[in-house]
């Protein structure tokens, strides 16, 4: 019975060829799409799911609260490690790391210039020995157990083998750490799976973080925290996350009586981290979307299916006839078209994996940020295609199937069935209008997020950004005055360069800017709100063309001594003109008064997905780390080659590192080029689909109004009058999709530009820009074979019935 099934279902796939590829084709890109989304999405679920205590490990981290509200960031005070594990010695253990941020790695070589190896993928850490008794690795030589002694490390596979070419015989060899830190390798790990938020490349001992920058002291203050320092703990059921939370307070009471009120360190699921938007992660709401538009997309490929095997019904109506008057059931002839359909799915699965496959290969070519994926294989993945397989049969069969089926066999036989009866023109007119609502949808989402990303590629950031270069200087604890004063000087010689400016991290816009607090002038108290602060030098208000309101620029110095402030922190500080806030001081912790010289009017010092905040700006030579180098020719490449030659020179322990400014905001908005490309493939292919189905149809429609077609030319209509036959009933149902798909797309996309505090407007140009872009692309699949009607000779048409 089986084989006769699909003996059958093969022989009216190859009779009906057309019908076939259109099916197989537009399934295969619905599934094949569908499976790439799935897969990223699963990517993201499984995100460090390897350890083995992965549901009982926590990451304790900082809350703050204040008169403006809560923020949360996950670095913590360098002592909460130890004084968890002083107070609280049933946690099963505590482990402390200090990120360390594109690690240069120097290895000696006997007689020649180091080895410098500078890891731009991932970052490197300081950690405590426990770290590696809460996360799993897998150890290739060696191990941690060393860790516990300052100056050694451990790193992974990949770095060994940049750092001495094998994995082996590497134990004990001497590495130093940004021409600083001499350090014995003491273990070898393999490397990671991409689904891991912890891949450092390689990891120092603990110890080894007093010779580092921001190296603190042990017994420094509970006050200052930075966002580089973590902190994780593996409670087990002798304290359990329940107890820390019940005695957080008396802890924050002993530690840090001062800001009781104000401070808190939440242990937050690590399950939960990578999910997590409130500390950086990826954001839920985009998984869902995709998720979404994966089914949408499988929805539209099962609408063809449907529209085209209704459409179908009329010509395959006899053969049921036939197969019930000798004794065929409903039961049967139902199987069987289901069959036809099972095979159908089954052809479009092959190549839809081909399109996963080819897609995988893509995904890591062109996507960026949370879109980049790597597949892993896992049984449940075959569990997992089976249901899709299974939810694309029905989705797709079991209508068309119950129709068929469901022929009585002497009307059937007497050719006398109606279009109501094989599924009927108001199913499919249903089921196009949802078609082209979904094309509709994804149209307007790729107008917006294209025009969206036009606006912040061109606004005024109010500061200059063209042929500047930012070169990142060593990373030391205190930066060498005169090795600066020196590359300066060698700088300015080289003719392709025009200003030179030296700042903490590099163009406005950088986001290198900390939080702190601040006293105004003779006011008794700190301000309510905590400023951002930043160092620059005398010559970067010009470089990038900074606007001063009132005041003058700050006057060359090595040292913290005036200060220049913004027009919101003026407003914040309660001033309106400009004018009264100039002469009066800033006290600082742990500085001079800051006489406030001047008042820049507002640029943004971060991405256009963030407001402007309170900001000064001072001179402290030593926390540069970064020369800002302005370019006046255009021979780039002429100037990088003398620019990386100087800096050899003067910082030969160090590495080159250069970006142009204009490319360095173009990386903020990362993430969104990349959904933009998302969305215009998706896009694509969701109109490709549809205008398949739609080409489908209107071939049926040809077919069977082929007499009709003939009858009208004869009695004097035209072609365009044929044209109009055809193409004003889609036409209608476009102008519905577009009422429906209007509503929910202007919602979605009114959610999604409330991410960025700068944005563009929706127009109901973009909306009409989506329906004409539908109408134009369905009227050219519709023109193509009514045409075709239209120029038949009438007396062929008249005959063929």
């Amino acid at each position: 019975m089986l084989r006769n099934y699909l003996k059958i279902a093969w022989r009216n796939l190859s009779k009906n060829r057309a019908y076939a590829f259109i099916n197989i084709t537009g399934l295969a890109l619905g599934m094949g799409c569908a499976l790439l989304i799935f897969a990223l999405v699963r990517f993201h679920y499984q995100t460090d799911h390897h350890h083995r205590h992965y549901d009982r490990i926590y990451q304790l981290t900082s809350r703050f609260s204040s008169a403006g509200g809560a923020f949360n960031i996950q670095g913590i005070p360098y002592p909460l490690g130890q004084a968890i594990r002083n107070d609280y010695p049933d946690i099963e253990h505590i482990a402390m790391l200090e990120e360390w941020y594109s690690p240069l790695v120097s290895v000696p070589i006997n007689k020649q210039a180091d080895k410098k190896i500078k890891d731009k993928n991932h970052n490197g850490a300081f950690v405590e020995p426990a770290y590696f008794s809460i996360f799993d690795y897998t150890w290739l030589a060696g191990g941690p157990d060393d860790l516990s002694q300052p100056g050694t490390v451990v790193m992974s596979a990949e770095m060994a083998r940049k750092c001495f070419g094998a994995t082996t015989n590497i134990i004990g060899r001497i590495v130093r750490l940004d021409a600083r830190i001499t350090a014995r390798v003491v273990g070898v790990f393999a490397d990671y799976r991409d689904n891991t938020d912890l891949s450092y490349s390689i990891m120092a001992s603990w110890g080894s973080l007093k010779e580092q920058r921001n190296a603190r002291p042990e017994d420094e203050r509970f006050d200052n925290t930075n966002g580089s320092t973590h902190c994780y703990a593996l409670f087990n059921d002798r304290f359990t996350v329940a107890d820390w939370n019940r005695q957080q307070l008396s802890f924050v009471k002993k530690y840090n009586p001062q800001k009781v009120k104000e401070t808190s360190y939440p242990a937050i699921p690590f399950s939960t981290m990578h999910l997590s938007t409130e500390y950086g992660g990826v954001s839920p709401g985009l998984l869902l979307s995709l998720v979404l538009i994966g089914v949408l997309l499988i929805g539209t490929a099962s609408i063809n299916f449907v529209n085209l095997a209704t459409a179908q019904a009329l010509n395959r109506a006899r053969e049921v006839g036939v197969r019930k008057v000798l004794g065929s059931t409903k039961t049967q002839l139902f199987w069987q078209f289901m069959g036809e359909t099972t095979l159908i799915v089954l052809a479009a699965l092959a190549f839809a994996i081909g399109i996963f496959q080819y897609g995988q290969t893509l995904a890591h070519t062109y996507l960026h940020g949370p879109f980049r994926f790597t597949f892993y294989f896992s049984p449940s993945v075959l569990g997992w295609l089976a249901l899709l397989v299974a939810i694309v049969i029905l989705l797709a069969g079991l209508y068309p199937a119950l129709v068929l089926a469901g022929f009585r066999p002497v009307v059937a036989l007497a050719g006398r069935l109606t279009t109501q009866q094989t599924g009927g023109f108001s199913l499919r007119r249903g089921l196009v209008v949802t078609q082209f609502a979904i094309s509709q949808m994804l149209i307007i989402g790729l107008i917006v997020v294209a025009n969206q990303l036009s606006y912040v590629q061109t606004k005024d950031l109010g500061f200059r950004k063209d042929a500047i270069l930012a070169v990142k200087l060593p990373d030391l604890p205190s930066q060498d005055l005169s090795k600066m004063r020196t590359f300066r000087n060698l700088v300015k010689a080289i003719p392709e360069v025009g200003r030179f400016s030296y700042s903490m991290g590099g163009p406005p816009q950088s986001g290198w800017t900390s939080q702190t607090s601040v006293r105004f002038d003779t006011r008794p108290e700190k301000e309510p709100f905590g400023p951002q602060q930043t160092w620059i030098d005398a010559e970067y208000v010009d470089l990038y063309g900074l606007k001063l309101v009132a005041g003058r620029n700050l006057q060359p110095s090595d040292t913290a001594r005036e200060t220049l402030i913004n027009e919101t922190f003026m407003k914040r500080l309660g001033f309106t003109k400009p004018t009264d806030v100039v002469g009066k001081f800033l006290h600082k912790e742990g500085f001079a008064p800051l006489a406030i010289v001047g008042v820049l009017k507002d640029y943004n010092q971060l991405d256009l997905k963030q407001g402007i905040n309170p900001l000064f700006l001072t001179t402290l030579a030593t926390g540069f780390y970064s020369a800002n180098i302005q370019l006046r020719s255009a021979n780039y490449s002429r100037a990088l080659s003398q620019l990386e030659k100087v800096y050899n020179q003067v910082y030969s322990d160090s590495f080159f590192e250069s970006a142009f400014v204009d490319d360095q905001i173009q990386q903020a908005y990362q993430q969104e080029q990349t959904l933009g490309r998302l969305i215009n493939f998706f896009a694509g292919i969701a109109l490709l689909i549809g205008c398949m189905g739609l080409y489908g149809l209107v071939l049926f429609m040809v077919v069977q109004r082929t007499k009709e077609v003939g009858v009208r030319k004869v009695l004097g209509a035209s072609v365009n009058n044929i044209l109009w036959l055809f193409s004003r009933e889609f036409i209608q149902l476009i102008g519905i999709a577009f009422l429906l798909s209007t509503p929910l797309a202007w919602w979605v996309m009114k959610g999604w530009l409330n991410n960025f505090e700068y944005k563009i407007s929706l127009s109901p140009v973009i909306f009409l820009l989506a329906l004409l872009a539908t109408a134009a692309v369905a009227l050219l699949t519709v023109s193509f074979q009514s045409v075709k009607a239209a120029l038949m000779n009438p007396v062929k048409s008249l005959r063929s019935e």
